[in-house]
């Protein structure tokens, strides 16, 4: 509400304060807050004076269907091919010779990858491997494939055969 408030200009906002609600007994507490001489932002010496803006270099990423997955793992794919889904996920199903690195997990455990090996990302329909390859690009990987489709569209496949 305050931030509402501040933005719509209207009342008075607690500047300086903290209101502490306890809804279990309906009771409010005003605390005083001192501002911090060293704040680097609302200080007599604050040195961030303007909104950082980022220029990443933003690397499309590459896009395969589940069809052209399956093309590629029949001519002896040599890279890895990176599942991003959770362990439960991954032992309901998962593609034969896949490498299971939970989303959850990252960036920590995806720090730890060769950045230098081919990689071919999946998760269940394609929006988590997505997240992940565009972080792999940022982060030094050169060589990443989005699978579009995820595991839904692969065992959808399976079952039409």
């Amino acid at each position: 509400m305050e931030a509402i408030k501040l933005l719509a200009q209207l009342g008075s906002p607690p500047l300086g304060r903290l209101i502490h609600y306890r809804a279990l007994s309906t009771a409010f507490r005003e605390i005083k807050i001192k501002p911090d001489p060293h704040c680097p932002l609302c200080s007599e010496n604050a040195h961030i004076t303007e909104p950082l803006i980022e220029t990443k270099k933003m690397t499309p990423l590459p896009e395969i269907t589940t069809l052209e997955l399956r093309k590629i793992l029949s001519e002896g794919f040599d890279g890895i091919l990176l599942d991003v889904r959770e362990q439960d996920e991954y032992f309901t199903a998962h593609i034969e010779g896949s490498q299971l690195l939970p989303l959850s997990g990252w960036p920590e455990a995806a720090s730890e990858l060769p950045k230098d090996a081919q990689y071919l990302v999946h998760c269940a329909a394609g929006m988590r491997s997505a997240r992940a390859g565009e972080w792999m690009l940022q982060n030094g990987f050169t060589n990443v494939t989005n699978i579009a489709g995820g595991m839904k569209q692969w065992l959808q496949e399976d079952g039409e055969a």
